[in-house]
């Protein structure tokens, strides 16, 4: 069993951590995060899992032990700078150094060459690690690097019964925009129902209560027909004159809902479009929803 060393042991350090020394694919041998109490935190998290076997807690990578693989967990804005002193530690040397940044690729790790570099992104959100331990099997994980690192992850992540996805260095900073868009704006969109339910005078509690079949459902459809055949709703039946009510009562209750309501349902018209719906239906709702109004 290989030993692995985190460095930043949030949410997702301490989660990934935890499984790997579940499954016995790597050992981890220590946890380096800001605080000591933060640190002894993860270290605990991680041995919790493992009969007791508590990593060693740090708050600083030059009292480090050496170890065969080094994940840098922190945030991405902390990054380049966990390489620098990594590197300068000498710490890296003949081991495989891998961060989990979406955006990011390898190649801000340069500084802790000779180490074979990698990044490997779960598409999976770790808000609760204790969920996350059920529930990130079946996740992609992206992968780019070093082959002699990406070797090592593929095997790691399938031990967690995860689907490696190989990718291009260049392709991550898109890669990482489209995840958002999916994940982190569908998180902002549900806010800004929820907003004009307030609106509407629907407390933000029954809102959700209302709203949590439907979008779960819609979901469902997405990814089960594809968005042309899930989209439903006025756009989708070519109803000008709901979705001009719509534009008519958003302003007097929040300008940033109409300018939002404005530019997905543009999106929305161009699945519509694709779908067939007519194209001088398409053309007056397209107008309709255009920032200068009809």
């Amino acid at each position: 069993m290989q030993t692995l060393n985190i460095v930043g042991a949030g949410n997702l350090g301490r989660t990934l951590g935890r499984l790997w020394q579940q499954q016995g694919f790597f050992r981890v041998r220590a946890v380096c995060n800001r605080s000591p109490s933060s640190s002894e935190a993860a270290a605990f998290f991680i041995g919790a899992g493992a009969a007791g076997e508590i990593p060693e807690a740090f708050s600083t990578i030059e009292a480090m032990p050496a170890a065969d693989c080094w994940l840098v967990a922190t945030g991405d804005s902390q990054i380049a700078a966990v390489a620098r002193e990594l590197g300068a530690s000498g710490r890296a040397r003949n081991t495989v150094v891998f961060h989990c940044s979406g955006a990011l690729d390898a190649t801000t790790l340069t500084p802790c060459r000779p180490a074979a570099l990698a990044s490997a992104h779960p598409v999976h959100s770790f808000a609760d690690p204790a969920r996350s331990l059920q529930t990130l099997g079946g996740s992609t994980v992206a992968l780019e690097g070093d082959e002699s690192a990406l070797a090592l992850l593929r095997e790691a992540f399938i031990a967690l019964d995860c689907q490696p996805l190989s990718l291009a260095g260049a392709d991550k900073s898109l890669y990482h925009a489209a995840s958002v868009l999916g994940c982190n704006y569908l998180t902002a969109l549900l806010d800004l129902s929820l907003r004009a339910y307030e609106q509407a005078g629907i407390d933000r509690q029954r809102a959700l209560e209302m709203l949590g079949p439907i979008a779960t459902q819609t979901l469902a459809n997405n990814l089960r027909l594809g968005p042309e055949a899930a989209l439903t709703g006025p756009i989708a039946r070519g109803d000008i004159d709901t979705v001009q009510s719509h534009l008519d009562a958003l302003p007097a209750t929040d300008p940033v809902l109409q300018q939002c309501y404005r530019q997905l349902g543009r999106a929305c018209v161009e699945l519509a479009r694709r779908r067939e719906l007519d194209r001088d239906t398409a053309n007056q709702l397209e107008q309709l929803l255009s920032e200068q109004g009809p």
